[in-house]
């Protein structure tokens, strides 16, 4: 099957852009299995998958926090836009 695609993309690269098909090294994404042998990954990938995985943790984190303190952000913001507000008609630049 595999062999199948392979012959499948060199006849249409080769039917478009009339060149020669080079073959290029596919880099991998996330693959949930290379994960689990933590060990055999480069340090790379092993950054990556870090990544990958504290991002719902930190997403919870951040979506906690905002909705315990909703009321007071918005107090905040209303008083920052209000300062704002009436800032500018204090101070006259000459």
């Amino acid at each position: 099957m595999n062999q199948k695609l392979n012959d499948l993309k060199i006849f249409l690269n080769s039917f478009f852009n009339r060149r020669q098909y080079k073959g290029r090294k596919m880099k991998r994404v996330f693959q949930w299995r290379r994960y689990l042998e933590w060990r055999d990954l480069t340090p790379e990938e092993k950054l990556s998958a870090k990544r990958f995985l504290l991002i719902p943790v930190f997403a919870y984190l951040i979506i906690g926090f905002f909705n315990q303190n909703f009321s007071l952000i918005i107090l905040l913001m209303i008083g920052y836009l209000l300062y704002k507000k009436f800032e500018k008609g204090g101070i006259v630049k000459k």
